[in-house]
């Protein structure tokens, strides 16, 4: 059980003393998805910035220009966090980070902040794309989701993400087989 912002973190349910306030919504959704198309293993990716991680809007130029620190110290999301940490335990679901980066170093940062804040992502799902720009870094993880969907134990994607262009870009280039989740719906 965990305890935060005096809520109790129990099971797929929000628990305030001995009231269940609500489930993690996504979760219920996957459920239903996995029972109507039959999807024996999951895997499920979810982007850091402006998922887990706060973004804050003008960021990017510290980023293009490999400011020390920019990653590292992001404001994380709690919301976000507790329920992927629930969705962590389900058998069926394999979870990983897919997050772009300009730079190395910045990698190194957000695999630090993740030991930090989001332990329960097992070290070798951490998927960094290294990108000059901000748009190759849309076909870049729609790349990497393709790659996945090649492998055999592979039936379905999952993307979490902020960004709409790139969960349309998922939708037109792996069809039936992408579920695209907006960061809104991880959030309860």
């Amino acid at each position: 059980m965990n305890i935060k912002n005096n809520y109790y973190m129990y099971g797929s349910f929000r628990l305030c003393g001995n009231e269940v306030i609500n489930k993690v919504f996504l979760l219920d959704e996957l459920n239903r998805i996995k029972k109507q198309k039959g999807i024996k293993k999951l895997h499920m990716f979810v982007d850091m910035d402006g998922v887990i991680a706060d973004y804050r809007f003008g960021e990017g130029k510290n980023i293009e220009n490999n400011i020390k620190g920019v990653y590292i110290n992001k404001r994380p999301i709690y919301t976000a966090i507790d329920n992927l940490k629930i969705i962590s335990d389900v058998s069926w679901i394999e979870l990983y980070i897919l997050s772009s980066c300009f730079y190395e170093e910045q990698a190194n940062e957000k695999i630090m902040w993740l030991q930090k804040y989001a332990p329960f992502f097992k070290s070798e799902n951490l998927i960094f794309t290294m990108n000059n720009n901000f748009i190759n870094r849309k076909q870049a993880k729609i790349d990497v989701l393709k790659n996945c969907l090649d492998l055999d134990d592979c039936d379905y994607v999952c993307l979490i993400d902020d960004t709409h262009d790139i969960l349309f870009k998922g939708i037109e280039q792996l069809g039936e087989k992408f579920i695209p989740v907006h960061v809104i719906t991880l959030i309860d």
